[in-house]
């Protein structure tokens, strides 16, 4: 009778959740309007007069602000994420450097070593493919690698272009996203290959339930996470 009770249980449990991924889509679709309204501001840049811009296939070419956007975003993080252990450690007298100065280095020295697929058939980078090229560069900068993707998928998506995002890709995680795991799950995850497993399967789930994108659900957690 027990068992059976609690199997009786399971629709209200997957109904809850599911109105938990319903709130962390609106939260996090809300939030991605805005990410691509700032997004839009770089097309008032003009491009055109610098030298081979020309040459360069118009995804790479929105790639590239994909990649800019996201670094700036590290500009954006308030001061006291900066003092809480953000100094590089160093000898007495050493130079002392910010984290989000060492991020967007480390984010600059990821993209340079990378050259950008081919456009496929379809008119649109290959993400995974796009995935794979940045995590063999980056190191340990996971943040700095897929935030673009991120950037780049929200764009198209707003742009009403169909462009499915492939399970394989990781979500990224920063710290704030991390604060939003650990306040609806109780757990925290950092940046080891488990934990970023760990991170996506959540994601996907999430969006399964809220029949949305990771993305969303990603910008849900950030926001709950403290994000703004």
């Amino acid at each position: 009778m027990r068992a059976m009770s609690q199997g009786n249980q399971e629709p209200a449990l997957l109904a809850k959740i599911s109105e938990v991924a319903s709130i962390l889509r609106d939260e996090g679709w809300h939030f991605n309007q805005h990410l691509v309204k700032q997004f839009r501001g770089w097309d008032k840049a003009n491009t055109q007069d610098l030298p081979d811009m020309t040459t360069l296939p118009s995804e790479h070419l929105l790639f590239f602000k994909s990649i800019a956007q996201t670094l700036n975003w590290l500009q954006q993080l308030p001061i006291a994420d900066e003092s809480k252990g953000a100094e590089e450690a160093g000898s007495p007298g050493a130079v002392k450097r910010p984290r989000r100065l060492l991020a967007v280095i480390a984010g600059l020295e990821t993209w340079s070593k990378i050259q950008l697929p081919a456009v496929g058939p379809r008119g649109v980078l290959d993400l995974e493919e796009v995935q794979r090229l940045a995590l063999s560069a980056c190191g340990r900068a996971r943040w700095t690698a897929l935030a673009p993707l991120k950037m780049y998928a929200i764009y198209k998506s707003s742009e009403g272009v169909l462009l499915p995002t492939p399970r394989e890709i990781f979500p990224p995680m920063g710290s704030a996203v991390s604060r939003g795991v650990a306040r609806l799950f109780g757990f925290a995850l950092g940046e080891s290959d488990n934990d970023y497993t760990i991170s996506r399967d959540l994601h996907l789930k999430l969006a399964d339930l809220a029949q949305t994108t990771i993305y969303n659900i990603n910008s849900g957690l950030y926001r709950l996470g403290g994000g703004s």
